[in-house]
Order: structure tokens, then C-alpha cells, then sequence
């Protein structure tokens, strides 16, 4: 069972108020049942310096996969992950730059954690990653091992970023 959408809209109203000043124009919040390599995705249309034509040019998405649990573990987790997008959305939307992690983002993550939110650049959700995951490479070199859920790995063309070995598809017995 997810959160339902009004209630995801709360949430962020109530940090756009205590955390930007309620500077950051509204923007759509969806659960995507298909993002399972993060829990959450800020996206927009055009560049930051581009004028926002209606909400659907930006959204925030959340992973329906990885925090759909209502424990107050995935709570928190929930809250913590729509702070992080919503610092993306402050640096396209206010300080009109190319949402990253770096100095403007780390800032904004250290004034909002120091209010218990708990906000971090990696999120620790390998094991349910790994879950949902469907396909794995290893690297020949290595070992390092890569689950998707989808086969987006091309060993032909990609190689291990740890090492860059080469890359071999596990069978489906081995990768799960």
C-alpha cells in the first residue's frame, strides 16, 4: 500500500514552507512502479534558465518499489528521499542551475538534516535493489557484480566502474 498522492502534496507543501520560505513553485509528485534503481527522481523538461511552462514540464517521481511500506522506517525514508528531490527542484527552479550533488546541494542536505530529516545523497536500499532486480553481470577481473531489472547492460560496451573489466551476463539462477 503507497501513500496517496494528497498526502505526498502535504508533505512537500509543509517542507516548502519550513525549508525554502514556500519559494519553490508547485510541481507534480507521482509513484512510478518503474524507478527501482533509486527511490526518487526529480525530472524536468528543458534546461534551468529555460521558462516553466505548467507543472508537467517538472515532476518529482517515487519509487511505488522501494518505498511503498508504511512502516515508520519507510516514513522516514519517504520524507527523507522527497527533501533530497525537492533540493534538485530548488537548485533548477530558484537558483536555476542543473540539479547535482554538489556544493549547493550539500549545503541545503546540512541546514535541512540539522532539523532531524535524515536527507542523503546514497540512499542504503542495495538489498531491496537487489530484490527487485532481475539481471546481473559480474566483472572477469574483479568480481564486482551489477543487478538491473531491466537488461541495460551491454557487455560489449560497458565496462566494470570499479575496475573497467569486462563484464559477463550471470544466467538467471547465479544473478538472483
Amino acid at each position: 500500500m503507497t501513500v496517496d498522492p494528497a498526502h505526498l502534496q502535504r508533505l512537500w507543501t509543509d517542507l516548502n514552507l519550513r525549508h525554502f520560505g514556500g519559494g519553490l513553485p508547485s510541481i507534480e509528485i507521482l509513484w512510478s512502479r518503474r524507478l527501482t534503481a533509486s527511490a526518487g527522481l526529480f525530472v524536468s523538461r528543458g534546461g534551468p534558465r529555460v521558462p516553466v511552462i505548467g507543472a508537467r514540464q517538472r515532476r518529482i517521481r517515487l519509487s511505488a518499489p522501494l518505498l511503498h511500506d508504511t512502516s515508520p522506517r519507510a516514513a522516514r525514508e519517504l520524507l527523507a528521499t522527497l527533501a533530497h528531490e525537492m533540493i534538485h527542484q530548488w537548485q533548477f527552479d530558484v537558483l536555476k542551475r542543473r540539479p547535482n550533488h554538489g556544493q549547493d546541494f550539500r549545503r541545503k542536505m546540512g541546514e535541512m538534516n540539522r532539523a532531524g530529516l535524515g536527507i542523503t545523497i546514497r540512499h542504503d536500499l542495495t538489498e531491496a535493489v537487489r530484490r527487485l532486480a532481475r539481471y546481473a553481470w559480474q566483472c572477469l577481473n574483479c568480481g564486482r557484480t551489477y543487478a538491473r531489472q531491466r537488461r541495460t547492460i551491454e557487455p560489449r560496451r560497458h565496462r566494470c566502474g570499479s575496475c573497467r573489466g569486462k563484464l559477463q551476463e550471470l544466467s538467471a539462477e547465479k544473478s538472483l
